[in-house]
């Protein structure tokens, strides 16, 4: 492949991945998880059409070399997840939110009991480790 159609590709991945990852991640972040799943059941799970694994590092495609690295091992140090089995959005008719009508949301959506919500459990951890390298977050924050 030639290296423009390379780097689309790349800039497709990242947008792709900071979208599926933040949309609307200070007001809205819905993205959930289970904190307790093993990777095989995350595995088991991706394959169906109601959950997608996303990884950290997908939020690094296309930055320079040096930045990626630095914010994957920012990242590795908080101890988070590398990749979390996501909800996608409306798969199971509330929104992407299994917890969207639970009056105790906000108490749970990071308890690591159930279900979580990717940026109330780890978006000081994420948003963290970017910052800590100098690098633009690739979401609005």
């Amino acid at each position: 492949m030639s290296k423009r159609t390379m780097t689309n590709i790349t800039a497709g991945l990242a947008l792709a991945a900071a979208g599926v990852l933040a949309t609307g991640a200070g007001a809205y972040a819905h993205e959930c998880f289970n904190p307790n799943r093993s990777e095989q059941g995350n595995a088991g799970a991706s394959n169906s059409q109601a959950w997608l694994t996303v990884h950290i590092e997908e939020l690094t495609f296309g930055l320079p070399e040096a930045d990626a690295e630095c914010v994957l091992d920012a990242y590795a140090e908080t101890g988070a997840p590398s990749s979390f089995t996501i909800m996608i959005k409306g798969a199971n008719g509330s929104g992407g939110t299994i917890g969207a009508n639970n009056p105790n949301r906000d108490v749970k959506a990071a308890d690591g009991k159930g279900i979580d919500e990717i940026f109330a459990a780890h978006g000081e951890d994420i948003v963290g480790s970017f910052m800590s390298c100098g690098v633009e977050l690739p979401f609005p924050s």
